[in-house]
């Protein structure tokens, strides 16, 4: 029941929150005379039937009292098959969040005024608007997946509040940062040499090419076999000429278990990056996804090959019902179109 409590000459409102299961308290801000008790007490009155009104709709509609950490605990455990990018993201969001969010609160604290604050605040951060609006995607996520399970009343966040990804520039190699790249690989193992190689010649994602075994390359039928994390599936593909003897030099030398000695995908971007300082080309926004980038826009806009047949190359889905469905594209014809695929020379 909300009560008037008087505190020294001054009123304030006490009640029983009980969605959070804690006594709350605030100032009316009115001195305590007789008629500013009576206002009070009108105040403490209206207070508790909006209470009670939320209490009974929280019922009927079935929000369940659970912890912003339990209901996170709940979102991993559903998508625990998710790629270990997907889920790292998932907590790098959630350590955020809960710098402002109490984990150990009902999910009721999460509302749209408290959300719609957040995202203001997290706007303000000296960050790129990407990596800001990573933050805003994945608190979308959250929110729906507590609104899918009764966790907190649904509500809308305001579209001029939510985050917005950043249009950049399309980068790729240029012809002469491609021959630098190749002519100074003869200084670097056969570990990075085959990672370049790779990353040029397939356009195939760092987190595909890691899941790439000895077992796996067919050098003579030039067909690769892989998992890829993102689509979860396991794909086979036809590998450039180019790539015959370099994989030949690698599978003679390997005693490992797979073909690239990389742990994770961070360690291949750490060692594209410190390759393209040492060759000092950092300051051109280069990173390992550039070569996959650079793949398509040349398969593309300068070897004007078929778009089905490079979206199968590279691992991406389809977009038309015909290609996803219906049209098997085949290796011969994989094989064909790579032909078109050479090396730029200055």
């Amino acid at each position: 029941m909300a009560i008037v409590k008087q505190r020294g000459n001054i009123l304030y409102i006490q009640w029983y929150d009980p969605l959070s299961k804690k006594v709350q308290s605030k100032t009316i801000g009115l001195s305590a005379t007789e008629s500013n008790k009576k206002k009070a007490k009108n105040y403490a009155k209206k207070l508790q039937e909006e209470l009670t009104k939320k209490t009974r709709k929280m019922k009927e509609i079935g929000i369940q009292r659970i912890t912003i950490k339990d209901a996170f605990d709940h979102l991993l455990r559903n998508n625990q098959m998710k790629s270990p990018k997907t889920i790292k993201d998932y907590k790098r969001f959630y350590r955020k969040f809960i710098e402002t969010f109490d984990e150990n609160q009902p999910c009721t604290s999460i509302n749209k005024m408290a959300v719609e604050d957040w995202l203001n605040e997290i706007k303000q951060l000296p960050m790129a608007q990407n990596s800001i609006h990573a933050y805003g995607k994945q608190l979308t996520h959250f929110v729906n997946f507590l609104f899918e399970y009764n966790y907190t009343p649904m509500f809308k966040i305001n579209k001029e509040v939510k985050t917005k990804p950043e249009l950049k520039e399309k980068i790729i190699l240029n012809d002469i940062d491609i021959e630098s790249i190749f002519n100074n690989l003869t200084s670097k193992n056969s570990n990075f040499q085959i990672l370049i190689n790779l990353l040029f010649y397939t356009g195939l994602r760092p987190s595909d090419l890691l899941t790439i075994t000895p077992d796996k390359i067919d050098i003579k039928n030039q067909v690769i076999n892989y998992y890829s994390p993102k689509r979860k599936k396991y794909r086979e593909i036809a590998f450039h000429d180019d790539l015959v003897p370099i994989f030949k030099a690698r599978l003679k030398e390997m005693k490992l278990e797979k073909l690239l000695d990389y742990k994770n995908v961070e360690n291949i971007g750490r060692a594209i990056k410190t390759y393209m300082k040492a060759l000092n080309l950092n300051q051109k926004g280069y990173t390992a996804r550039t070569f996959r980038k650079t793949f398509i826009s040349l398969c593309r806009s300068r070897y004007n090959m078929d778009a089905s047949v490079v979206r199968e190359l590279v691992g991406h889905e389809h977009g038309n019902t015909t290609d996803r469905f219906y049209n098997k594209i085949g290796l011969v014809q994989l094989k064909s179109e790579l032909k078109k695929f050479q090396r730029p020379t200055s």
